[in-house]
């Protein structure tokens, strides 16, 4: 026959089981590791130093520019990151364009993509309306201008942004963080084609 338990030691047990739940639900929410999870089962990759903590990052200077102070013997190399113009990376650029771009510049670079109807209900006749692509500015620009448009939201974004301003209109979407320089120069080169240059 089994002796009933008194009340005090019930009591005893029931708070050391509650603790000991307590422990293992506040361990499990405790953020051990540098990732997302509470408990990194696996490393995540992004969340892994490129650079020593004490290191500044790295600052190269811009493509073309030209040094007026040599340091060391070495010759000073500036990597060129904008790809070859070929067919693959216009058919890359023209599938980002259809991702990224055809919503508000149409399908050929006219400015008149769905987008421009809902500008135009919302803004009413003062809209401003998607660049066209293939019109005498883009086509007298740069091709490093157009990759700065593309990268910093536009014509007017960017002027906007590069004086510290905010638009106060809706603006093109800045793609400098959204898209990688390889893929902003199949853009550029996508858009020659459609300009037949």
């Amino acid at each position: 026959m089994m002796k009933p338990m008194s009340s005090v030691l019930r009591m005893r047990m029931t708070i050391a089981m509650a603790a000991l739940l307590l422990t293992i639900v506040a361990a499990g929410c405790l953020p051990l590791g540098r990732g997302a999870y509470p408990i990194d089962v696996f490393a995540e990759m992004h969340y892994t130093q490129m650079y020593k903590s004490q290191e500044p990052p790295r600052l190269y200077p811009a493509p073309g520019a030209v040094p007026y102070k040599m340091v060391g013997d070495g010759a000073l190399v500036v990597p060129d990151v904008s790809p070859a113009m070929n067919t693959a990376t216009s058919e890359k650029g023209k599938a980002l364009y259809a991702v990224n771009c055809a919503f508000c510049h149409g399908e050929v670079g006219t400015g008149d993509g769905p987008m421009l109807r809902f500008l135009e209900r919302l803004d009413g006749p003062q809209a401003l309306a998607p660049a066209d692509l293939t019109g005498p500015g883009s086509v007298a620009a740069s091709d490093v201008d157009l990759l700065t448009f593309i990268g910093g939201g536009g014509r007017i974004g960017n002027a906007l942004r590069s004086a510290g301003q905010e638009a106060n209109a809706p603006t093109m979407p800045v793609f400098d963080k959204l898209l990688t320089e390889e893929e902003r120069w199949s853009l550029v080169y996508y858009l020659r084609d459609l300009q037949g240059q």
